[in-house]
């Protein structure tokens, strides 16, 4: 029984992810857009879940290194999570994720990352090894000023949101 609840809450988010895709423009960014949100950026995300034994709430610390160009975007994605639900009282989980080879080892996962115009960006963050864990669908949406909208969709039903903020150039690390 157990492993049947984990089962369906494990899919619970693939319709949730579907909706995504039908939303997101085909076309992909501009290379001008994106030559101006390249950068590095952090900030909180916030997510709930509401779903088979998930039921809980997390908060995430997130940076973000975005260079490469629009047809090959190099991605950089750290992540320092907490989170209390109903089967774990507190948890905690560290990750980085990267398409960049050489920055692979020691990283949890690889991002897929696609953008969309006029200002979106999707990245898949999905482990390495075989895990049952889908992986967290991220839709970063670039505004004026250096602030990203971040919409998180993640396995078992967390969804959520938050807001990335383009660090100074002097706190960047290289």
């Amino acid at each position: 029984m157990a492993a049947l609840i984990l089962l369906a809450a494990g899919c619970a988010g693939i319709p949730d992810r579907r909706a995504v895709l039908e939303e997101l423009n085909p076309a992909p960014m501009s290379a001008g857009v994106f030559d101006s949100a390249a950068g590095t950026y952090t900030g909180p995300v916030r997510a709930t879940s509401l779903r088979g034994g998930f039921e809980g709430e997390s908060a995430t610390d997130v940076r973000l290194d975005l260079g490469g160009s629009v047809d090959a975007p190099e991605v950089t994605v750290a992540m320092d999570k907490g989170f209390s639900t109903a089967w774990a009282m507190y948890g905690e989980r560290k990750g980085r994720y990267t398409n960049i080879r050489s920055k692979r080892y020691g990283a949890q996962g690889k991002v897929f990352v696609s953008t969309h115009a006029p200002n979106q960006m999707l990245l898949e963050m999905r482990k390495f090894g075989a895990s049952a864990n889908i992986g967290v669908w991220m839709i970063l949406t670039f505004q004026p000023g250096g602030a990203v909208d971040v919409e998180w969709i993640g396995h078992s039903g967390w969804q959520g949101d938050g807001e990335l903020w383009r660090t100074p150039a002097l706190q960047r690390q290289q």
